[in-house]
């Protein structure tokens, strides 16, 4: 009976409680799910945190949301019919949905949501970022040469930020145009930039998490499509190693890299 009473409150503790979605304020665009991307906005209270989740058969992700305005989250498992769930804070680490919507996306390609604008990989062409990758690849024609140019700036010119690393919680989302400003920055935004850059010319880049020997803890990088192949580039172990006068080559080798998720 204790075994029960326990399990019973376990499954309180972690339920996610459902309201009304009809007064949510919640709005989903789902004008671009196509692309590979769908938009959400919520007009509720801003002092309250709020998450959203995009699951597909037994894939799940999550997100916070910090609005006011639209953000826009990724549909990185391909064509399908997905459930988008927005959730309210009650307590602590618990959540309520208060508005949910299923949808169909029919996605042009298997590499056109690596090349779209989202919460973490935010770009667009009025930033800096942008502008500089123009200018990286002016007269460059292949996508390898395009791709080492942008590498070779990140790498040369971003520098590791160890007191960041101590700071940032789960929350943080990179802000690509601060940390191409401050030339400094964590993993998540190294990939971020990189990803941005590459992105805003045409090249599909994913942004990945997860694990790697070549450094310690959760860790961030990226993978290009490069001839038609992924490509593993870690543009934070680079510049690490670029400050140590070491310059290993920016393809990595796939079994090194653990991958958790992906942007």
């Amino acid at each position: 009976m204790k075994k029960i009473i326990a399990s019973i409150t376990m499954l309180l503790l972690l339920t996610v409680y459902a309201i009304n979605a009809d007064a949510s304020g919640v709005y989903v665009d789902i004008d671009r799910v196509n692309d590979g991307i769908v938009g959400i906005s919520y007009n509720g209270d801003t002092d309250t945190r709020y998450k959203v989740m995009i699951s597909i058969g037994s894939e799940q992700y999550s997100y916070d949301y910090f609005g006011p305005g639209i953000e826009y989250f990724p549909l990185q498992n391909g064509s399908g019919n997905y459930k988008v769930s927005f959730l309210e804070s009650i307590s602590g680490t618990k959540y309520r949905v208060i508005y949910a919507k299923k949808i169909s996306a029919e996605i042009k390609s298997d590499t056109m949501v690596f090349l779209q604008s989202i919460q973490n990989v935010n770009w667009n062409s009025e930033m800096t970022a942008v502008a500089l990758a123009e200018e990286l690849v002016q007269g460059l024609t292949n996508e390898k040469d395009k791709v080492e140019a942008i590498y070779r700036y990140v790498v040369s010119n971003i520098e590791y930020d160890y007191e960041k690393i101590n700071t940032v919680d789960s929350r943080y989302v990179p802000d690509v145009e601060n940390t191409l400003k401050s030339q400094k920055g964590i993993c998540y935004d190294y990939s971020a930039l990189f990803a941005s850059m590459l992105r805003s010319q045409g090249i599909p880049t994913k942004l990945i998490k997860g694990y790697t020997d070549k450094v310690d803890g959760y860790h961030a990088w990226n993978e290009v499509l490069i001839d038609r192949q992924w490509v593993v580039i870690d543009t934070t172990y680079d510049a690490i190693m670029e400050a140590y006068n070491q310059d290993e080559g920016y393809e990595k080798n796939k079994s090194e890299y653990q991958i958790a998720r992906v942007y």
